[in-house]
Parts: C-alpha cells; sequence; structure tokens
C-alpha cells in the first residue's frame, strides 16, 4: 500500500515539475506558431494629442500582420509604412522585447496570450511626466 502511495506521489511531482517547466516553451510556442493580425490598439490617456496619435497609429496599422519566428527574429508588415523587422524575446512569463533593426526597444507587458489572441500593454510618460498605456490586440 505504502509503495502504491509513494509510486503515485512521484508520478504526480513529475507531471508537475515538466508542466511547470514548459510553461515557457508553451508560451514561445503560442508566439511563434502562426502569423498575427493587427486587430486594435486603444490609450488610456486623456490627453487629446496622445489619443490623436494612437488613432493615427490604428490607421496606419490596420490590416498589418506580425510574426515572430522561433529563431528570435521578427517582422511586422503594415500597407502604409515600410516593414519592421527585428529581435524578439521573451523574458518571464509576460514581458515581450521588441529591439528593432532601426534601433530601440520596445518593453510590451503580456495581459493575454492563447491560440487566437495576443494581447500586450506598453507604458509611457507624456511631456508632463504623466504615466500612461497603451494596448494592442493581435489575432489569428
Amino acid at each position: 500500500m505504502k509503495r502504491t502511495i509513494r509510486y503515485s506521489a512521484y508520478i504526480i511531482i513529475s507531471i508537475l515539475l515538466m508542466s511547470l517547466s514548459s510553461c515557457e516553451k508553451d508560451r514561445i510556442t503560442l508566439l511563434t506558431d502562426g502569423v498575427w493580425k493587427f486587430e486594435n490598439i486603444t490609450t488610456n490617456s486623456d490627453d487629446d494629442a496622445i489619443k490623436a496619435i494612437v488613432a493615427g497609429l490604428k490607421a496606419v496599422y490596420t490590416d498589418g500582420t506580425m510574426q515572430l519566428f522561433s529563431d528570435g527574429t521578427y517582422v511586422k508588415e503594415y500597407p502604409l509604412i515600410d516593414d519592421e523587422t527585428g529581435t524578439w524575446e521573451l523574458v518571464g512569463e509576460t514581458q515581450l522585447v521588441f529591439s528593432p533593426d532601426a534601433g530601440g526597444i520596445q518593453t510590451a507587458s503580456i495581459d493575454q496570450l492563447t491560440r487566437k489572441e495576443l494581447v500586450y500593454i506598453e507604458t509611457y510618460v507624456d511631456q508632463n511626466q504623466n504615466p500612461f498605456n497603451t494596448t494592442t490586440t493581435w489575432v489569428k
């Protein structure tokens, strides 16, 4: 009886350890499995200038796509502006870091990630030193 309980405990612990170690890998698989299509970008800012910029970004990004590759590179294609290429990295479970070839770094916090939807939040500071967020949604 004790042997059966001990054996069952080993199996349960092994399954838990395997599932914990594969969480990040599963998220990477979700991110790299196919082409993401731009859905929306919003802001929580009350500043009219920032709202106008985000509305302009939404217009430019409409019909855009993003593909993240397992080798750590990405491409974002938009019909109205030049494509963006660079490298990306998943830091921990929620930080998505883009390093465009043109320079700079964009850090986003993943709010939602499923097979069909990616939502991430980026935090900025306006000219009056007030923080605000943009929320970008991509779908498959």
